[in-house]
Formats: structure tokens, sequence, C-alpha cells
């Protein structure tokens, strides 16, 4: 039986970014279908993942930028290695990654990953 890992105060914020991921993956392989796009790289997927994790903390009134660098870090050691095994090889567009780029709120992200 698989064991249960407790994140602890990362909990919410890993679970919204893995949504992102998994929405990514969907989004991606409906590209796929469609001839679009490319595979996305480890770069592409960890930048998906860190601004995913900084929209998300600046939503919950973290703003000072270091606090963000540690809060991802953090995120990134507990389910980062997961979150890009997800995403790497998905098919992605590079307009999709120029809307996340830009992306200001978990919905503009969401939208960027359709």
């Amino acid at each position: 039986m698989a064991s249960v890992q407790n994140y602890g105060q990362y909990e919410p914020l890993l679970a919204k970014i893995h949504r992102f991921c998994i929405a990514a993956a969907f989004a991606s392989t409906a590209q796929f279908a469609a001839g679009c796009g490319h595979a996305a790289s480890e770069a592409e997927c960890e930048e998906i993942f860190r601004r995913s994790a900084e929209i998300q903390l600046k939503s919950d009134g973290v703003s000072d930028a270091a606090e963000i660098a540690g809060h991802v870090a953090n995120a990134r050691d507990a389910k980062g290695i997961e979150q890009r095994r997800e995403c790497v090889g998905k098919r992605i567009t590079d307009e999709a990654m120029a809307c996340v780029r830009i992306a200001e709120s978990s919905s503009n992200l969401d939208g960027c990953l359709r």
C-alpha cells in the first residue's frame, strides 16, 4: 500500500499546482491530436510549475519576492519531480507558454493550458 505523505502548509498550494499540471497534460494531449505544438520540455514544465505557484502565492497575499522563491522551492522539493514527470513530453504550443508567462490569475493560467 502506498504511503501518504503530509506536506503541511504546502498541501493547498501543491493541490492547485497539481490541477494546473493535469490541465496542461490534457490540453497538450488535445493539441497533439490536432497536430499542433511540440513536446513540453523540462524547462517549460518547470516554468508552468513556478508560474502557477507564484500566482497562487500572490493571490494568498504573499508579495515578497524572496518569500515567494522560498515557497516555490519548498513546493518543488515536495512534489516538483512528480509534477514535471506528468508534464514533460506532453504537447504544448508556443502560444500557450507565452500566455503562461503573462497570466495574472489562476483562471488566466488555466485558460492558457486549455
